[in-house]
C-alpha cells in the first residue's frame, strides 16, 4: 500500500454481523490501517463524535444491512465533512442509495476484498487532495462568504440572520419566491432556506434550482419547525436542522459548504483509478 500520509490511516469499521466484522477488521490491519469497530450505527456515532480523526469510514448498506444507510443519514447533519469518506460493502444496494449519496461514494461486495482496500485508499487520497485544495482557497483573499437566508417569518430571519452575520455577509430575503428572485441574478457560496414556508416552499426553492442552477441545489441547508418525514425523498442528501437546536452543528455544515465551494475553483483532482 502506499504511503497515504505521515502515519497508519485509520479506518472505522461498522457491521451488524459479528464475522462480517471480523473479516474486514482482519482485511483492514493486514493492508495496514489502524481500525476502530463498532457493531451499531449509534456505537459508530459516538466514535465521530469524539476527537479522533478517521480517513475512511466503512460499512454495510444494502437490503439486509440498514447500518451504513442510517450512519450515512446521520452524518449528513452532524458530520458533513465526512460525507465523500464512506465505503459501503453489502449486495445490491437498496433503491434510495444513488439518490442519497449522490456520486460521492462507492458501494463494493464483500466478495472482492481486493476491491474493497482499493476504493479506501482512492477515497482517501481523493479526499487528501480535496482538503489541500479546500485550505488553499480558503487561505486566499476571497472574502467573507455569501449566504442567502430565507423564511417568511420576520422575526426568525432577523434571528437566524443576526446569528449567521458574525461569519458570513448575509442577503436576507422574506419568503420563497424572493429567494428564487435572489437566486435568479446571482449566486451564494451557501443558501440556508425554511422549508415550511407558505406560497414557494423550500422544496418548491430546491426543484427550481435543480432545473435552473444544479450546482446551487448543492449548497443548500434547510431549516425547520418540526420533523419532516419525507423530506429525504424530496431533497435527497441535504442537511436539516431543527431551528433554535444545534447551532453549532448547522454552522459547522455551512463551513464545510464555503470550503468545498472555494475549493472548486481550483483546477480539478481526479482520484486514482480503482
Amino acid at each position: 500500500m502506499d504511503t497515504l500520509s505521515s502515519g497508519r490511516p485509520t479506518a472505522l469499521v461498522i457491521h451488524d454481523d459479528g464475522d462480517a466484522l471480523d473479516t474486514l477488521t482482519r482485511l483492514f490491519e493486514a493492508s495496514g490501517f489502524d481500525i476502530i469497530t463498532a457493531l451499531t450505527s449509534y456505537r459508530a456515532q459516538a466514535h465521530l463524535e469524539g476527537d479522533r480523526r478517521f480517513d475512511v469510514v466503512v460499512a454495510p448498506w444494502d437490503t439486509e444491512h440498514a447500518v451504513g444507510g442510517e450512519l450515512y443519514r446521520w452524518a449528513l447533519q452532524k458530520r458533513y465533512d465526512l460525507r465523500d469518506q464512506f465505503v459501503f460493502v453489502g449486495g445490491d444496494p437498496p433503491p434510495e442509495f444513488d439518490r442519497i449519496v449522490a456520486g460521492r461514494c462507492l458501494s463494493v461486495s464483500l466478495q472482492r476484498p481486493a476491491e474493497v482496500i482499493r476504493v479506501a485508499q482512492a477515497a482517501i487520497r481523493s479526499h487528501a487532495a480535496l482538503e489541500a485544495m479546500r485550505d488553499a482557497a480558503l487561505g486566499a483573499d476571497q472574502g467573507r462568504p455569501r449566504l442567502l437566508l430565507a423564511d417568511d417569518d420576520p422575526a426568525m430571519l432577523m434571528v437566524i440572520g443576526d446569528l449567521l452575520a458574525d461569519a458570513y455577509t448575509v442577503t436576507r430575503v422574506e419568503g420563497g419566491q424572493a429567494a428564487v428572485d435572489a437566486l435568479a441574478e446571482e449566486d451564494f457560496e451557501v443558501i440556508v432556506v425554511d422549508w415550511q414556508m407558505d406560497g414557494t416552499t423550500g422544496a418548491d426553492l430546491y426543484n427550481w434550482l435543480e432545473q435552473h442552477k444544479p450546482v446551487l441545489a448543492e449548497r443548500i441547508v434547510f431549516l425547520s419547525t418540526s420533523e419532516v418525514e419525507d423530506a429525504e425523498a424530496v431533497v435527497p442528501g441535504r442537511p436539516m436542522f431543527r431551528k433554535g437546536q444545534d447551532s453549532h452543528a448547522l454552522t459547522s455544515v455551512l463551513n464545510e459548504i464555503v470550503r468545498q465551494v472555494r475549493g472548486e475553483s481550483s483546477p480539478e483532482i481526479h482520484p486514482p483509478e480503482v
